[in-house]
């Protein structure tokens, strides 16, 4: 018999079944093969394993990755299948419409300045043709919610429902994607707090919907203090680290902690969870300790660790018990149990089993950045940890030596060290996946963290979960959140200074997952090369090397001789990408109108920057602002400071809103010249390509020239490639047009229709003389019947023209080489 089928089995390691396992759930998510063929396979190699596994010892290993493997890839199937019942409510919301919900509040309200977003676990649906049982998840957003409705009660709202969709454009945030993986498919917007009302239970509620809504009572409670209690600012960081509610974080607050690269500390993870749980161990073990039975009996370290868990999972229910501290618990839960069995040093395999058990009750929180981060940040800890080791041992060492005051002394600096070198390797593990979803990277972290962790982590937030056990005693729990509050006031302070140092911050491109693997490829070689054989360190280089060099291929830009035309799906608003063979790519506008639901969402920063990173664009030539219309520039004031055009062309309007004096302002303080083209001017000419300026700013509003607004005085750029040509005439109205009806250039083969579809554009002379292929219309998708016009789409289809639009076809891509035009669509 071959040796292959009689050499004793391979150990058999958790560490490669839970990566197996983790594989298995990405192939799911990009596969789409049936479940039933997975069943099957893993059916054949269970059997396959139970009766012939003495004659493939061998083998044995391999087969059960591949085992654990299917079972992953099976579980993330059916974990992520669409509900098929009809009464769900996705199915009763596949289109926008106006409905009654009558339902249960699932969770605390979140509530920042302008809205207040709720999760309702929907029982009745009610409209025009009367009842229907339903059930699922709806999020709903209002301008406030009433305060008598707390978790766990019924209630009856008039909503606008729709299914949950995605801007679609590359490289952006999948927030339906976010959404469905927490079960979540409908959204819906009330109008006002007036159509919200409390519905009494017929049935006092049972003793177990009592207890299950416990934990978001005390959380609506405790955000309820929080919120009369503290100033605001103050209240939202409160907020965020002891009920895990960011919702209420101003922007600045945000984006300090985003500067700083502090921003997790925000974010209740398994560093508050560690600390809470060294706090009380601490504590209990203090406890224990005073009674000599115990300590000749029980191991006290032991069971403090083991009592531990009844404050942290306390703290778990009042943090809302979401994923992100779930998943810190099972983490934590995992490490004293690995201490109660005296394996507390096998970090690697602990690590292993958290995730192995984290994903096999959600596999869905692998697709997550805060999974990516948590177990990037703890795996890259662990492979240094051996050196962490040896510094905490040389400094035991040197300590007996020491008098008291320079023992104290020696070992704070001796922790410092080790934090800031902990924090170092979280810093270089978490990089990439920071990179990749949030194109964003902050050097100062591991000072950062140092700084503000002692005084926001081991001072307010200590405080602050002492003071929640006082709630019920107003007086006590006041003083207490006022002794905690200094600490967040100064934790602020130091984050606000790095805003002033942005070298310390890097706004990046993604990396490709070539680039991603040789990254933790080469630092798994650092870390381990005094133990790697010659052998073993020559193939991980080369690995690393032939992953560098297969990470080009798989980007984005094209360094094709055509150019590329790119209408971005940004709701209602305008962004245009020109690339030309041998230049920094062009905007032509950049901005939608703000959603009254989200007015702090910037386009620049959400949408047209994700998708030039995406492509691993970095710099952008010029910026062309059409006109001084909001959904036409407010997400330009983002890009001028990451992508340093040379150039701000405007129209030279005079415009009244702040916003436009502020993006000039942000032009002029960084140095980037504003220019007002003139008709006829080029903007951009390269052998056979050339964007010029046909129209703009020469209408002016008279008595007799109704039709001279702001819209009418657009600048109007034509493109030309050979023999194609595109017109960008942005809102011009049926007045602008007319006025270039007798214009050599107005023909084109593709037209982006004049503001958006609107009725007041698009006259049926003037696409006469445009004579256009194709239309390309910019709208957002609750647009319908406005942007664009039923009689406005009627004049296209008479012309023969192909209608794209963004709100039903997501972003546009035109690609011509002067001869021929291609046509692409994502969404």
């Amino acid at each position: 018999m071959p040796k292959l089928f009689t050499d004793p089995p391979l150990p058999i390691s958790l560490i490669p079944l839970t990566i197996a396992f983790a594989a298995g759930i990405t192939w799911a998510r990009f596969s789409q093969v049936p479940v039933t063929g997975s069943v099957t396979t893993i059916a054949l190699i269970a059997t396959w394993l139970l009766m012939v596994n003495r004659h493939l010892s061998r083998l044995t290993p391999y087969l059960i990755c591949l085992l654990f493997f299917g079972i992953g890839g099976v579980h993330a199937t059916i974990t992520s299948q669409a509900p098929i019942d009809p009464s769900h409510i996705s199915h009763l919301a596949k289109e926008r419409r106006e409905v009654s919900l009558v339902g249960t509040l699932l969770h605390c309200p979140e509530t920042n300045t302008e809205q207040t977003t709720v999760l309702m676990a929907t029982h009745l649906l009610i409209d025009q043709k009367g009842e229907t049982g339903t059930h699922g998840l709806a999020l709903l957003t209002a301008p406030s919610f009433p305060a008598n409705i707390t978790p766990g009660d019924h209630f009856i709202a008039r909503t606008t429902i729709g299914p949950v969709s995605n801007f679609g454009t590359p490289g952006v945030f999948d927030y339906q994607q976010y959404l469905e993986d927490q079960g979540i498919r409908v959204k819906g917007w009330i109008k006002t707090p007036s159509l919200i009302m409390k519905v009494n239970q017929l049935s006092p509620p049972s003793w177990a919907s009592r207890m299950r809504y416990l934990p978001e009572r005390l959380r609506f409670q405790l955000s309820q203090f929080l919120t009369t209690s503290l100033p605001p600012q103050t209240a939202g960081v409160y907020k965020a680290i002891l009920i895990g509610d960011s919702s209420s974080l101003t922007p600045e607050t945000k984006e300090a902690f985003k500067a700083s690269g502090s921003i997790h500390l925000l974010s209740i993870s398994g560093l508050h969870m560690a600390l809470v749980a060294l706090f009380s161990t601490g504590i209990i073990s203090w406890l224990l300790k005073r009674s000599e039975w115990i300590l000749l009996n029980l191991p006290a370290t032991k069971v403090a660790a083991l009592l531990s868990l009844i404050p942290l999972a306390a703290y778990t229910m009042i943090a809302g018990a979401n994923p992100p501290v779930l998943r810190s618990l099972i983490m934590i839960s995992v490490f004293i149990a690995a201490l109660l069995l005296d394996r507390q040093w096998s970090i690697s395999t602990n690590i292993a089993i958290a995730a192995l058990i984290i994903l096999a009750a959600n596999p869905t929180q692998l697709y997550t950045a805060s999974f990516q981060l948590t177990f990037t940040a703890v795996s890259s800890i662990a492979l240094f940890s051996p050196y962490l080791a040896k510094i905490a041992a040389q400094g035991t060492i040197e300590n007996k030596e020491l008098s008291v005051q320079k023992r104290i002394v020696f070992t704070v600096k001796k922790w410092t060290i080790a934090s800031f070198l902990i924090s170092l390797a979280a810093t270089i593990g978490t990089a990439p996946v920071l990179a990749f979803h949030f194109n964003r990277i902050s050097l100062a972290s591991p000072i950062s963290t140092i700084l503000i962790e002692p005084i926001l982590c081991l001072w307010s937030l200590i405080i602050g979960l002492v003071a929640c056990l006082f709630i019920g005693i107003p007086p006590i729990a006041h003083a207490l959140f006022a002794v905690g509050s200094p600490g967040i006031t100064a934790s602020l302070a130091i984050a606000d200074l790095f805003t002033h140092l942005p070298w310390l911050y890097l706004w990046v491109t993604p990396p490709s997952i070539p680039a991603i693997m040789s990254w933790y490829l080469l630092l798994i070689l650092f870390a381990s090369w005094p133990i790697l054989s010659r052998r073993a360190l020559s193939f991980g280089l080369l690995s690393c090397f032939g992953l560098w060099l297969l990470a080009p291929l798989t980007q984005n830009n094209s360094t094709s001789h055509d150019t590329k035309v790119t209408i971005l799906d940004v709701g209602q608003g305008s962004a245009i990408i020109i690339e030309a063979p041998g230049s920094d790519p062009i905007l032509i506008d950049g901005g939608r109108k703000q959603a009254r639901s989200n007015k702090e969402f910037d386009t620049g920063e959400n949408l047209i920057a994700p998708y030039l990173w995406h492509k691993g664009i970095k710099r952008l030539s010029m910026i062309i602002c059409s006109h001084p219309d909001a959904d036409h520039y407010n997400g330009i004031p983002f890009l001028l400071a990451r992508f340093k055009p040379e150039t701000l062309w405007i129209n030279g309007y005079e415009s009244d809103e702040k916003s436009y004096h502020q993006m000039l302002a942000t032009a002029t303080h960084l140095k980037i010249k504003t220019t007002i083209p003139t008709p006829g001017m080029e903007l951009y000419q390269a052998e056979d390509i050339s964007l010029k300026v046909i129209a703009g700013g020469q209408l002016r509003a008279t008595s007799n020239n109704k039709g001279a607004t702001d819209n009418n005085q657009s600048l109007v750029l034509r493109l030309t490639h050979g023999n194609v040509a595109f017109l960008l005439p942005s809102d011009i109205e049926e007045e602008g047009e007319h006025s270039l009806l007798n214009h050599p250039g107005i023909k084109a083969d593709i037209l982006v229709s004049p503001h958006h579809g609107s009725a007041t554009s698009s006259s049926s002379a003037f696409l006469t003389a445009v004579a256009p292929r194709y239309v390309a219309i910019s709208a957002g998708q609750n647009q319908h019947g406005h942007f664009p016009a039923p009689a406005i789409v009627a004049r296209y289809q008479k012309l023969n023209s192909a209608i794209l639009n963004t709100a039903e076809h997501g972003s546009l891509f035109f690609t011509t080489d002067g001869k021929n035009i291609q046509v692409e669509t994502y969404r």
